[in-house]
């Protein structure tokens, strides 16, 4: 009986420490208000350049069928892929090139992109 004691309070403390970790009490952008994934790429990726910075934003005007987009990607001179259908993230390597899209595709229609 003292040991399971001994183990709730234990397992009590973990409990309690992660969960004060996790409140770092500063103001972090809460997920509905973060950038996309082209806005927060143009900022951080010194890599890609200003003519791909283009091509993805005309692409995502309108979000346009797969089938259309990786055309429009395909004739532009780049590669593709898909990084998530329906909200389902797909299986995906880990391999860093430049020259390729990884889409997001929601009932069927590209929403968004991220070079590399």
């Amino acid at each position: 009986m003292r040991r399971y004691a001994i183990y709730t309070l234990v397992a009590g403390s973990l409990i309690s420490f992660a969960t004060l970790t996790g409140c770092s009490g500063t103001d972090e952008a809460t997920p509905a208000s973060n950038p996309t994934a082209m806005e927060t790429e143009q900022e951080m990726n010194p890599d890609i350049t200003p003519e791909q910075n283009a091509f993805l934003a005309d692409l995502l005007a309108t979000p346009l069928p797969q089938a259309d987009a990786t055309a429009r990607i395909e004739e532009a001179g780049y590669t593709w892929r898909l990084g998530t259908i329906d909200g389902e993230p797909q299986a995906v390597t880990m391999d860093y090139r430049i020259d390729r899209l990884t889409l997001t595709v929601d009932d069927g229609l590209v929403t968004d992109g991220t070079w590399g």
